[in-house]
């Protein structure tokens, strides 16, 4: 369940008075991950869509590429077991990681260089009209029932290149909302290099990266970028669009992917 219903006193001090009253808010709970019998990490998620947060975190995580990596997947409400091919260091993996993945950007590392990981390079000829990318961020915000009834989550769209909805997802972060689309795609065998991903969320290095992981060509979201995000685009060759809003779109990497007026 997404809402949950709750009970508040609502202080005016115009009126100088205090009533109480109900409200509901956005659920959230959290979930272990198992990798091969061994505990990884926790994830702290709106308790919907589990198997594809699972999928998609190890994708953008850098643990599977594809879903063959898969041998066995199993989630229940509190718990998720994941058993892949051949052998993994998770140590290795979690180095310079926390082990709760917080609804924050779930690092202690400082941000993300571009010169400091192994980068995949997305050479995607793929273009997206700027139209098309204004009705795409309509629908995201269209579809966010749970954020304008409790005001506490994200939402992330997975769409193609004409804004054919692929998947959406609302969750109290913003990384699990973007790793349940891509995981919707990875389960479903969607060529992500077709697709633009749409988020309400800052673009942060490790939300960048997550797509650079995905292979997905094509970032735009509602909110803006930070420096890290704006550098591993670039080093990634992802397109970055942020403040989608109105009629209005900042495009802070490789502009040729984005049709305008009709053209280039």
């Amino acid at each position: 369940m997404a809402i949950i219903e709750t009970r508040l006193r609502r202080i005016d001090l115009k009126s100088k008075t205090v009533s109480e009253k109900e409200d509901v808010v956005a659920s959230d709970a959290s979930v272990c991950l198992f990798v091969n019998g061994e505990y990884f990490r926790t994830l702290i998620a709106t308790p919907e869509m589990l198997e594809e947060l699972v999928v998609g975190h190890l994708l953008t995580e850098g643990i599977i590429t594809t879903p063959d990596d898969l041998v066995k997947l199993k989630v229940d409400a509190a718990r998720a077991d994941v058993e892949l091919r051949g052998e993994l260091d998770l140590r290795l993996l979690s180095m310079g990681k926390v082990n709760l993945i917080t609804t924050a950007c779930g690092s202690v590392a400082p941000p993300l260089r571009a010169d400091s990981i192994e980068l995949p390079r997305n050479d995607s000829e793929m273009r997206v009209e700027a139209e098309d990318v204004l009705s795409m961020v309509r629908v995201l915000n269209e579809s966010s029932g749970v954020h304008r009834e409790t005001g506490g989550t994200h939402s992330a769209l997975l769409c193609g290149v004409r804004g054919e909805v692929i998947a959406f997802a609302e969750d109290v972060g913003r990384h699990n909302a973007v790793d349940k689309v891509v995981g919707v795609g990875v389960l479903r065998r969607v060529d992500l290099g077709g697709c633009v991903l749409v988020s309400s969320g800052r673009q942060s290095g490790e939300m960048v990266l997550k797509a650079a992981r995905s292979g997905i060509p094509v970032v735009a979201s509602v909110a803006g970028p930070l420096e890290s995000g704006i550098r591993l685009a670039e080093a990634a060759g992802i397109t970055l669009i942020c403040f989608v809003r109105g009629k209005h779109m900042n495009v802070y990497t490789n502009l040729k992917r984005v049709g305008i007026f009709g053209g280039v």
